[in-house]
């Protein structure tokens, strides 16, 4: 089966720093956001993606494009929210729907840093298989401790660090 390509549109990171209810500890919340596309891109004049009806199957752990880097033993109460929605499925040649076929409910992990740099970076993970291209929305919100951050991400659209 072929393997499906996934990339990312980030939205701007958001961080702040908040104060826990029942603790009143000091904890960093960071925001992430975007598009991940699924197969294909949109064509630029339409701003819809091609329908490439081609079964794929799909199990991507990428790293977001603006992630921080975190010290992995200082995650130990870390809090993870997730949330990813069907933004757009190709049309037919007719203009109606096309098929879609599934993914899994979407998680959020932490992995080490791909070139072994220090630190751990927070990846979307998806999986299912597809009939057409796909676009998903995702947030992903990571609430630690402010001294688990060892390095701030990179914000210039380009691939994580």
């Amino acid at each position: 089966m072929i393997e499906a390509a996934v990339q990312f549109d980030a939205q701007p990171r958001i961080d702040t720093l908040v104060i826990e209810l029942h603790t009143e500890s000091r904890r960093l919340r960071t925001d992430y956001a975007g598009i991940a596309w699924i197969g294909d891109r949109p064509t630029a004049g339409s701003g819809i993606a091609g329908p490439d009806y081609t079964h794929r199957s799909v199990d991507a752990q990428l790293f977001l494009p603006d992630t921080h880097w975190y010290d992995i033993d200082a995650l130990d109460d870390v809090e993870i929210q997730v949330t990813a929605g069907l933004l757009q499925v190709a049309v037919t040649a007719r203009q109606t729907q096309g098929l879609v076929g599934a993914l899994t409910e979407p998680s959020v992990d932490f992995f080490e840093h791909p070139e072994g740099q220090p630190g751990a970076g927070v990846c979307l993970c998806l999986r299912g298989e597809i009939w057409s291209n796909l676009a998903v929305s995702y947030r992903v919100t990571v609430l630690c401790r402010r001294e688990a951050l060892l390095r701030v991400g990179d914000t210039s659209g380009e691939p994580a660090d």
